[in-house]
């Protein structure tokens, strides 16, 4: 395939995976991850990054300000009546960007636009290290087909616009752009400031190719800056972040569980074939001659440097968790190409072009029914169950009422302007307290609860009679089953009301405003 052929495949792959994050992705600002995003976007728009409430102040209970503070929110460190965002400013301050242009609803692009250009990136990287383009095609290929990859193109979170801004950070160096190099970087930085080592990697590279570290570091620096400035503003110090300290986050007694874990998800996800990308450092002689100098520091760096940003990490048990990664998946991708183009060569000169064609379509149809069968183009349906539940709940309580939820914390204060409260931030010994407190103030107290929630709630609070939940709910939702108590009123004996799928059944792009 010629160079014009294969950037003509690639930008129709980049395309492609555009219209699936648009078409299958969620618009639903669900969950903590985000709803934190999504709704600290509106407060830089606002430009106050504090939410105070007064309820803190009159809340009688131990440490009330913890329990004021929904899903993506903390406490903050410096006001006793205020929560802060918890997440780093970088997507919020990119989803904000879009909405100033397209209102609430184009926030939900960020991630797709950013899937699609991981995928040209790959492309354009590849097209800068090797002679071939069919190996640049092949890698993008692989990426876009990951299942990791699509399953975090569904969502509005981090890993696809980190992985976007850390290969542009790559491309802009090679290209000889090293102050905006050092810009992209930054940005990378303002995303997820955890993987700040990474951006060492083309800074490296740069010093030893051009000796033009200084320009890369002052495109740099006001992201560093910035994230210095925010950090101390909002958690007291710069080197504090909505998570806490390194030492709340890192361990070495992580790195096994990890590193057990990571290649475990890799290799079920991705097939033991991405372990050809070893090839590419084991063996350097086999592979045509690289198109700039020290390659292998480019994307073995990358490789090394994302896993040591998690190896050491806290441990989550879900194989999703493998988009911790992502970042590593252009690099990973072009050295599992290449060493599939340099092992057919060796077998027969012709062969590569005919190798590299089957794995693009076995990997790819693989990664795609793989990334299907974990539900990865369910997500933006199954995330609309979260709009459901706020349009009964703003139909159906009073406004002044207050939600005691986890899961739903967020989403019914954006989408049914309701006020929440975490009942895992709270004392198991005030539950009834709580819920005398909010009725006596005016605040008829409700109960919203998703799946295993029901089981943790009545743990947690056996000892109260309010957490038995042993009247009726109100309402409920099927599939995942979502419960609504009324826990000012236990006298209720019918059936609870079924709240409607509709917004659920949505097929395509879709986005509802907040309340």
């Amino acid at each position: 395939m010629s160079s014009r052929g294969s950037a003509l495949a690639a930008g129709v792959l980049a395309a492609l995976t555009l219209y699936a994050g648009i078409h299958w992705g969620s618009t639903v600002a669900g969950g903590a991850d985000s709803y934190g995003y999504v709704s600290q976007a509106n407060l830089w728009l606002r430009g106050q990054l504090r939410i105070h409430q007064d309820i803190i102040r009159a809340s009688p209970w131990p440490l009330a300000i913890n329990t004021w503070a929904p899903l993506g929110y903390r406490a903050s460190p410096d006001m006793q009546d205020a929560i802060v965002p918890l997440y780093s400013p970088g997507l919020p301050l990119l989803m904000a960007l879009f909405q100033s242009i397209g209102g609430f609803c184009a926030a939900f692009l960020v991630v797709p636009i950013c899937g699609a250009a991981v995928v040209w990136f790959t492309y354009l990287l590849g097209q800068r290290l090797f002679a071939t383009p069919r190996i640049s095609l092949a890698a993008a290929v692989f990426v876009a087909t990951s299942p990791i990859f699509l399953y975090q193109l569904m969502n509005p979170m981090t890993d696809v616009p980190v992985t976007a801004a850390l290969a542009l950070a790559m491309l802009l160096a090679i290209d000889g752009w090293p102050a905006a190099a050092g810009s992209a970087a930054g940005l990378a930085i303002l995303i997820r400031p955890n993987l700040a080592p990474v951006t060492v990697v083309p800074l490296a590279w740069l010093f030893l190719t051009r000796g033009r570290a200084i320009s890369f570091l002052l495109g740099l620096a006001p992201a560093v800056i910035a994230i210095a400035t925010i950090n101390r503003a909002l958690y007291g110090a710069p080197w504090i972040s909505g998570y806490g300290t390194l030492g709340d986050l890192y361990g070495t007694l992580y790195f096994s569980t990890n590193l057990r874990q990571f290649s475990a998800w890799l290799f079920a996800t991705q097939t033991p074939f991405v372990s050809l990308a070893a090839i590419y450092f084991i063996a350097p002689a086999l592979f045509v001659p690289a198109r700039i100098a020290y390659p292998q520091l480019l994307v073995g760096g990358s490789l090394a440097a994302t896993a040591l940003c998690y190896l050491f990490y806290l441990p989550f048990d879900a194989w999703w968790y493998l988009r911790f990664l992502l970042p590593m998946w252009p690099a990973m991708m072009l050295s599992t190409a290449a060493a599939v183009d340099a092992l057919t060569r060796q077998m027969h000169r012709h062969a590569s072009a005919t190798a590299l064609a089957i794995s693009m379509i076995v990997v790819g149809t693989v990664g795609v029914k793989t990334a299907a069968e974990r539900l990865a183009f369910d997500i933006g349906r199954g995330e609309r169950r979260y709009i459901d539940v706020a349009r009964f709940v703003s139909g159906h309580v009073d406004p002044a009422a207050v939600v005691i939820a986890l899961q739903h914390t967020g989403t019914l204060r954006l989408y049914a302007g309701r006020l929440t409260l975490r009942f895992d931030q709270l004392d198991p010994a005030w539950l009834d307290r709580v819920a005398e407190f909010l009725n006596t103030s005016g605040r008829h107290p409700y109960i919203v609860l998703e799946g295993d929630e029901l089981k943790v709630f009545k743990t947690r609070f056996s000892g109260s009679e309010l957490g038995r939940l042993d009247w009726p709910p109100m309402a409920m939702f099927e599939n995942p089953r979502i419960v609504i108590y009324d826990a000012a009123d236990r006298s209720g004996t019918g059936a609870p009301l079924a709240i409607a799928a509709t917004a659920s059944r949505r097929v395509g792009w879709r986005c509802d405003p907040p309340y």
